[in-house]
């Protein structure tokens, strides 16, 4: 049985590691097509983004915004994270929100691992005790 480890290790974190590098190497302005590529979304939706939040150039900050807005997974994932005010310890309840995971799946991998809060270095081994279906 896949397991969300499994799941976020090939279809999430690499690209958050992608995005990461990109901002730290490359000087903004950005294009939009490049942006529209690390944070998978059409370029129209960039250029929509950009009009309603009165964004004129891509920088990284305004990158940021706009991934808060994208319909991406990815872009869900960041946006449900802020929402939960980027906690310095994750309960099960903000993993299953920010995740998109079912509260009781991550219940009961917490109670496998006996942890009932998360720091983020640990939260990829809880994604291993939760099992996904495709």
């Amino acid at each position: 049985m896949k397991t969300f480890k499994e799941e976020y290790e090939t279809e999430i974190e690499p690209y958050l590691k992608q995005i990461d590098i990109f901002l730290k190497t490359k000087k903004p302005p950005y294009s939009i097509s490049k942006t529209a590529e690390l944070l998978h979304i059409p370029q129209s939706e960039i250029e929509h983004i950009m009009q309603k939040q009165r964004i004129k150039k891509i920088d990284q900050t305004t990158f940021f915004e706009i991934m808060k807005h994208g319909s991406s997974t990815l872009c869900h994932i960041f946006a449900r994270e802020l929402y939960c005010g980027i906690p310095q310890y994750y309960t099960a309840e903000n993993i299953s929100y920010i995740y998109n995971l079912d509260i009781s799946t991550v219940l009961q991998a917490s109670q496998k691992m006996g942890v009932n809060k998360f720091s983020p270095g640990i939260i990829k081994t809880l994604f291993h005790f939760i099992p996904i279906q495709k």
